[in-house]
């Protein structure tokens, strides 16, 4: 395990740390949410079995972004989550479509 490793994690819009989901035998409570992304690219799969139209994407960079759940519904928050996961959205309506 490295140094990293062992810190605790933390919101990364309030600083907050942040627990594990704890579990019961009858619920749950989430103390936060953690999100993958990055910028990727089509690639074909290239096999024995595989189609020539299949492809997957392969992740160039990656960024990580933990949201308590005191934070992950807030609009601002939320709004930053579509610019970073869904940055196609922006440039549609940069160029004026709905």
């Amino acid at each position: 395990m490295s140094p990293v490793d062992s810190l605790p994690l933390r919101c990364d819009h309030c600083g907050r740390p942040v627990r594990p989901t704890q579990h019961t035998r009858t619920d749950y409570r989430v103390d936060y949410y953690a999100l993958h992304g990055g910028n990727g690219e089509v690639c074909p799969i290239i096999g024995d079995y595989a189609r020539p139209d299949t492809t997957y994407v392969r992740l160039i960079d990656r960024y990580d972004i933990v949201s308590c759940a005191e934070c992950y519904p807030l609009p601002a928050v939320q709004a930053e989550r579509e610019r970073r996961f869904r940055p196609e959205r922006g440039r549609a309506e940069e160029a004026g479509e709905s």
